[in-house]
């Protein structure tokens, strides 16, 4: 199998470490190899996969063989997962361009199924940081109900109808944290007038914080859960490569007639208002 590049994108704030780790997590515990990649600058993009495991500033620990990258901080993680932090530092300085990682001798020599990119940011930084050379790359954009990280998501699905980087596809758009049929109805709405439909709705829930205050991934500290379900649904839909169409950019004009209509069913809701006889 060729190792396949998982960019998990989106606003900051929308929940993208979340579900990127959770992916992993779910990719690892189906059977895959799975090397995770972070990019915070405070290094706790794998934390929760890692637990109490402490990174290495040079790799030969992780791997059990000695190799020439100490750029990176790595630790093996849940399920044997490569954890790898990118982000930069005083000692190794600025993190090296993604065609420079997917190539890295630590990667290589790991042999992953699949490496999860878990890069949060706008998209003008984010898919300028994914220029690469041909590998297989699927950009995932997670997007919660807000106003910002929606529109966030219409940027990136403008710019990846104009400018995807060689080798890259657009996975889909991931919703995440909804706390309801409402917002779930709202996010779906907004995937509609793009031309596509998010691949699951994660709900909001208090046992990601639970995870969170014991350093682990719902998957390993809520296996049961309706939550780690849906992870695990998340992790066949992208193992099994499903095609999505690619999304159409909502332009200007559109998105402040979307806007208005929303505005207009959430204050009618807040206030009580009733139209056509819906109480009847």
């Amino acid at each position: 199998m060729t190792t396949e590049h998982l960019v998990v994108t989106g606003r900051s704030g929308a929940g993208v470490s979340t579900t990127a780790v959770n992916l992993s997590a779910a990719l690892a515990e189906q059977g895959y190899r799975v090397a995770h990649l972070g990019y915070d600058r405070h290094q706790i993009s794998t934390d929760l996969l890692r637990g109490q495991v402490p990174l290495k500033a040079a790799c030969g620990d992780p791997c059990r063989e000695g190799c020439s990258e100490t750029k990176f901080h790595c630790a093996i993680g849940f399920q044997d997962i490569l954890c790898i932090e990118c982000g930069d530092d005083a000692e190794a300085g600025p993190a090296p361009e993604f065609a420079a990682l997917e190539r890295t001798e630590l990667i290589a020599r790991f042999r992953p199924d699949f490496v999860v990119h878990d890069i949060a940011g706008e998209p003008d930084t984010v898919l300028s940081f994914l220029r690469n050379e041909g590998e297989p790359t699927r950009i995932f954009v997670v997007t919660s109900a807000s106003f910002a990280s929606l529109t966030t998501l219409n940027h990136f699905l403008g710019v990846l109808n104009t400018e995807v980087p060689d080798g890259s596809r657009f996975g889909g758009v991931i919703s995440n944290n909804m706390s309801g049929s409402f917002f779930e109805a709202l996010v779906d709405d907004f995937a509609r007038q793009a031309g596509t439909k998010p691949i699951v709705m994660v709900p909001h829930s208090l046992m990601v914080s639970v995870g969170e205050y014991g350093s682990q991934t719902v998957i390993e500290s809520a296996p049961q859960s309706h939550l780690s379900s849906v992870y695990r649904k998340l992790a066949r839909l992208v193992a099994q490569g499903f095609p999505v169409e690619a999304p159409q950019f909502v332009d200007p004009g559109k998105f402040a007639t979307w806007q208005r209509k929303w505005r207009e069913i959430t204050e009618e809701l807040e206030s009580g208002l009733v139209r056509d006889g819906a109480a009847i």
